[in-house]
Formats: C-alpha cells, structure tokens, sequence
C-alpha cells in the first residue's frame, strides 16, 4: 500500500488534476468487469451486495448508510438522480495515506470510489458516481449518486 500511496502521489504531481478522472475510470473498470453473483432493484439490497463483492475481492471497506438532516430520509430524491450519503470508517486506503504521509481525497482514494461505482453500477444497472464530502481522521464521508 505504501507503494501505491506514493505512485499515485506521484501520479497527480506529474498529470494534475487529471490522475483523479484516470484512477476513478481505472477503478470503475475493474468493478464493472467484475463477476457479480446477482442483480438486485432495490438500493438497500445493492449496497448490502456490494459489501459481499467486496469482501469476495478481500476488500474490507465496511460503510453504513447515513441518515440525511433534513427528514432522516436515508435517500434523498433530486431532478434526475438519488442521492445517498455514506460514512466510511475503516478504511485502508485513508490508513495508509496517513501513515505514510500522502493527503486524502486524491488518485488513491479515486481508484476504490471507482471500484465501488463500477460494482454498484453492474449489480443495480443505473450510472452512479461517488465523491468525496467530507475526508477525515477517523472516517470519510462520501455521496452517492444514483442517476435515473
């Protein structure tokens, strides 16, 4: 992981911004090529089948979802997409960066926020995305969109 945390610092010094767009795209592939055991059509019975993808691929990334302020609505309905917010408390990548140093929230953290949209999107059939709201010590709280 400490090699990864330095190609990826590495990565966004030599390209910019853009390292984040290729890592995110890099991570989505290997999400939506990656052999799900089901479908589902409902948001709650796809996150749990993400976690059980994950866990299959020895990825321990364990999230909750979070309730929304405004209602305790856990989904949130816009003009055109769903919104879901999600805490992210153990993670390797965001352990790894702080021990050795890398900040958070660049090409390192967009390679597994790709992965997850990419599973997400194969196992649910809807375009997704997952950024970044809040990246801290002690968990990261991420969005997802959904999009109709």
């Amino acid at each position: 992981m400490m090699f990864l945390g330095a190609v990826s610092d590495g990565l966004e010094t030599v390209t910019g911004r853009s390292a984040k767009v290729v890592c995110f795209q890099a991570g989505k592939r290997v999400g939506s090529q990656h052999k799900v055991a089901r479908k589902e059509n409902d948001l709650f019975a796809t996150l749990d089948a993400v976690k059980e993808e994950m866990e299959k691929m020895d990825i321990n990334w364990p999230f909750d979802v979070n309730y929304q302020q405004q209602g305790h609505d856990f989904v949130t309905q816009h003009n055109g997409y769903k919104e879901i917010r999600l805490p992210f408390e153990n993670c390797i990548v965001r352990c790894t960066l702080f021990r050795y140093g890398f900040p958070q929230g660049k090409a390192l953290c967009q390679i597994k926020h790709g992965l997850f949209s990419g599973l997400f999107e194969k196992i649910y059939g809807a375009k997704t995305h997952l950024g970044i709201i809040h990246a801290g010590e002690n968990a990261c709280l991420l969005n997802l969109k959904i999009y109709d």
